[in-house]
């Protein structure tokens, strides 16, 4: 693993025509929220006198950000999204500028799906139809879909592409969302297949004990963008703290919370000065 040393981010503004700029070396504070819930993942940037440009690239709505962040020699994609608002304000001398982001926001308000399905059509092939309507995402993984034909087969299925989607998931036992302007697609309980599980010990950035929960375990880490929606990570742990609802009558042991999990929440915390540059991992348990 790469030295967790000296703070190092690369924020691009994409706007919807004329030059991106780049912003390197300024105070960047965020705070990141990826989920595999279907609504997009959000982010909060905090962006310390910026120039003209940058203020120019963000004057409308859906104007893209990339964030990449981590440790000099190793830094990687954070997040990318659509622009949702943009504030200014000051602080003494200070020009603030704050900027909301959801990930594959504009599709995923707008698209829409009209379409009478065949009774040949597999669940997967209709999924994949609806998909399309996603203009401005792409399609990524998509992981145990049923070949079985809808039993809403040679109906018109009409309406938000989100909640079409949001029907098939919860009807066919999956999660779908939106990572990083790609859509990806898993049993609810299982992780993206073939990539290696990320290790989680103290040796590799843990900070103090991880959680046991009712459902898997929080644990949270030095900034660690390898840590995503739907990817596995292995808890190598000594010693854990346990957090669950009527543990008199649920007779729970402490365990050391060892074990292989799925995320299904991660919160990035950064300021680029001091302060949090951190993980925060919610997983439940791969068995």
């Amino acid at each position: 693993m790469a030295r967790q040393y000296k703070r190092v981010y690369e924020l691009t503004v994409i706007p919807l025509a004329g030059e991106a700029p780049v912003i390197r070396g300024l105070r960047l504070n965020f705070e990141i929220t990826k989920s595999i819930l279907s609504s997009p993942n959000i982010a909060r940037l905090t962006l310390y006198n910026p120039n003209q440009d940058t203020l120019s690239a963000l004057q409308e709505r859906y104007t893209k950000i990339v964030l990449n962040a981590g440790y000099e020699g190793d830094m990687r994609l954070l997040f990318k999204g659509d622009v949702r608002n943009v504030f200014q304000n000051k602080a003494g001398r200070d020009r603030i500028l704050t900027i909301y982001s959801g990930d594959g926001e504009k599709s995923w308000q707008n698209a829409t799906f009209n379409k009478t399905l065949s009774e040949s059509l597999s669940v997967k092939s209709a999924i994949g139809e609806v998909l399309k309507t996603f203009s401005d995402i792409n399609i990524g993984t998509l992981q145990g879909l049923p070949q079985v034909a809808d039993k809403i087969r040679g109906q018109v299925l009409s309406g938000s592409s989100k909640d079409i989607m949001d029907n098939f998931a919860e009807e066919y036992g999956f999660a779908w969302s939106i990572q990083d302007g790609e859509i990806v697609i898993t049993p609810d309980t299982e992780p993206l297949e073939g990539d290696e599980a990320v290790v989680i010990t103290a040796a590799t950035g843990m900070i103090g004990s991880p959680t046991v929960t009712e459902r898997g375990i929080d644990v949270t880490t030095l900034l660690n963008p390898r840590l995503l929606p739907n990817r596995a990570f292995l808890i190598q742990s000594i010693n854990a703290e346990v957090s669950v609802g009527n543990l008199f009558f649920q007779r729970k042991k402490r365990t050391t919370g060892e074990g292989l999990y799925k995320i299904q929440e991660v919160i990035f915390r950064g300021d680029s000065r001091d302060g949090d540059w951190l993980s925060s991992v919610k997983g439940v348990i791969i068995k």
